[in-house]
């Protein structure tokens, strides 16, 4: 045991961390399994010392030194030491504070951990080990598990450019891709974590390019000086986007309109977002905020199937020579559009429209109110289960 912790066990800073960082459900697995994987990561004086940093609302969110040791029994000189050595070894970031004053930054769930042992893109024994408890599915991910989710979703997918009408950009600014990157002022690119799990646990690739994660301005420059990620311009960070674009992979980023922080190039192979629809593991609008659906002109449809062999969640089939859509699974990404020769193929609104955000302040602000509410009244927002059997995946189809 620490010879710090006078007032609680080792065994309750573990948990502790734990049900900060995740709420007891940390990255999909059961809180044994939170606790479990944050003892492979850390020394019981970190997590003591990871434990007094207060976890804000808003990711990315800077701490100062005096308000994480106000929070702490260590030693003030001690506590900077662990969180120095922590920074060190990229597991926390650094910054300073509006008035100049050294600061910390946790990164949470979904923009640092636990993405930070994969974005490098080292085949190292850390990501190994991480990888390989994360696919313990007694500990992580089992059939019995069940998630909360909120009205308002973290992520959005942005349809790929050219399938997005020139009247859409007057309602929807940032509903593209380049628009979002030309609002931005720092870029850096990291390694698809999906991919690099994947390729961890099955000794290969899936096939798609792996170094097409983007961050954006405040992550980016935590990234590239926790050298997590190599530092791009605008130019490289749209030429990604193109070459993701040309592979068929879906850009999924922040479910608010500005100050996204990262863009994601998802596949249905590894992604643990489209790969969970194309198994049909999760019904779509439980996950990802899907602003569009395809429609089809079945009078122009030739019957090419190019759309078919294309669609990253097998959304798509041939019906009497006419390609069909499954409304219920269709995430509107557009990789299909540009694929139809014809232009038989069209996005429109999706009706009801997704609860989003205008930033992404507000965006967390408000995730945190919804999962507040849904603590106190769960007959509300129950949690749900994994879809689990062939007749249940059949029956939420809608093809049309």
């Amino acid at each position: 045991m620490c010879k710090y912790c006078s007032r609680i066990t080792e065994k309750d800073f573990f948990e502790q961390l734990a049900l900060k960082w995740g709420n007891g459900n940390l990255w999909g697995c059961t809180p044994e399994g939170a606790v479990k994987i944050i003892r492979e990561i850390f020394s019981s004086e970190e997590v003591q010392a990871l434990t007094a940093i207060p976890v804000h609302e808003v990711p990315l969110e800077p701490v100062g030194l005096d308000e994480i040791a106000a929070n702490s029994d260590l030693p003030r000189d001690t506590l900077e030491e662990i969180l120095d050595g922590l920074v060190s070894r990229s597991l926390i970031f650094t910054a300073k504070t509006q008035a100049g004053n050294k600061s910390y930054i946790l990164p949470k769930q979904g923009h640092g951990y636990d993405q930070l042992f994969f974005w490098k893109g080292d085949k190292n024994e850390r990501a190994l080990k991480i990888s390989q408890l994360q696919a313990d599915q007694q500990m992580f991910q089992g059939p019995k598990m069940k998630f909360y989710s909120p009205p308002t979703k973290l992520f959005r997918y942005i349809p790929v450019t050219e399938s997005i009408d020139g009247h859409w950009q007057n309602v929807y600014p940032t509903e593209t891709i380049i628009k979002v990157l030309q609002k931005a002022t720092r870029f850096a690119v990291a390694h698809c974590i999906c991919r690099e799990k994947y390729e961890l646990k099955n000794g290969k690739s899936c096939g798609h390019s792996h170094e097409v994660c983007v961050k954006i301005n405040d992550l980016a420059e935590c990234v590239i000086n926790a050298g997590l990620a190599r530092e791009i311009t605008r130019e490289e960070a749209e030429e990604i986007m193109w070459k993701a674009e040309a592979e068929g992979l879906v850009h999924m980023a922040d479910n608010a309109g500005e100050q996204i922080k990262h863009i994601c190039n998802c596949c249905g192979c590894a992604c643990w977002n489209v790969g969970r629809f194309r198994r049909r593991e999760l019904p779509r609008d439980m996950l990802i905020a899907t602003y569009f659906i395809r429609e089809t002109n079945t009078e122009e449809c030739i019957g090419c199937e190019n759309c078919v062999e294309i669609c990253p969640v097998d959304a798509v089939r041939m019906e009497d020579g006419v390609a069909k859509v499954d409304l219920e699974w269709c995430i509107g990404c557009g990789v299909c559009v540009p694929k139809c020769d014809i232009q038989a193929i069209k996005l429109v609104e999706k009706e009801p429209k997704p609860s989003g955000a205008e930033s992404f302040a507000e965006l967390h602000h408000k995730i945190a109110a919804q999962r507040a509410h849904a603590a106190a009244d769960k007959s509300q927002y129950p949690e749900k289960e994994l879809i689990n059997n062939s007749q249940q995946k059949k029956e939420s189809s809608n093809w049309s």
